[in-house]
């Protein structure tokens, strides 16, 4: 089923940034791998997609269409004090989506939690139900992957906040909790 692409219009049921052909010749001028296989290649480019979802609370501004299905286009949006388009998708964002479908193609799992934090686990007996959770921490334990953090900075409160322009007024108008 061929990706159905989100172009700055607010594509009803958008599942990806990029077209396959697209999103294989970004991924190697950066030196990112896709499946070989194109159905699945498509299947990482969608769950690239839906896991940039996860970092939407952490943006500036606000999607720009009510029927949009992913993080961009956005309205309201400052990075490195330059306006970001409310129709554009920066190329910022198509290298976060591939960097998350990389990491899929390279073992990543999607609901995997850290390697090597200080896990508890909690099973019940006689049931499959388990639970596992770092102790006394209140953020997720889903593993990070780099290079979508990296790439979706300059469009984060935090990236605004640390920029010319948020310094300039103090935080940028963040709390302490937006902050850290």
């Amino acid at each position: 089923m061929a990706l159905t692409t989100e172009d700055g219009t607010g594509v009803a049921n958008a599942d990806s940034f990029l077209s396959l052909v697209d999103g294989r010749a970004l991924a190697e001028q950066y030196g990112l791998t896709l499946d070989a296989d194109d159905t699945t290649a498509e299947v990482q480019l969608r769950n690239g997609y839906r896991g940039l979802l996860t970092q939407e609370s952490t943006l500036q501004g606000s999607r720009t269409y009510d029927v949009q299905t992913g993080i961009f286009p956005r309205t309201g949006v400052y990075s490195n004090c330059v306006a970001v388009g409310s129709s554009e998708i920066p190329l910022d964002v198509l290298l976060a989506q591939l960097n998350y479908s990389d990491a899929i193609n390279n073992g990543y799992g999607t609901n995997t939690v850290n390697d090597g934090m200080d896990l508890k686990s909690f099973n019940a007996v006689q049931t499959t139900y388990s639970e596992t959770y770092q102790d006394g921490a209140r953020a997720k334990t889903n593993a990070t992957i780099q290079g979508v953090t990296n790439s979706l900075y300059p469009f984060t409160l935090q990236g605004y906040a640390n920029s010319p322009c948020g310094r300039a007024n103090g935080a940028g108008g963040l709390t302490r909790t937006e902050f850290f």
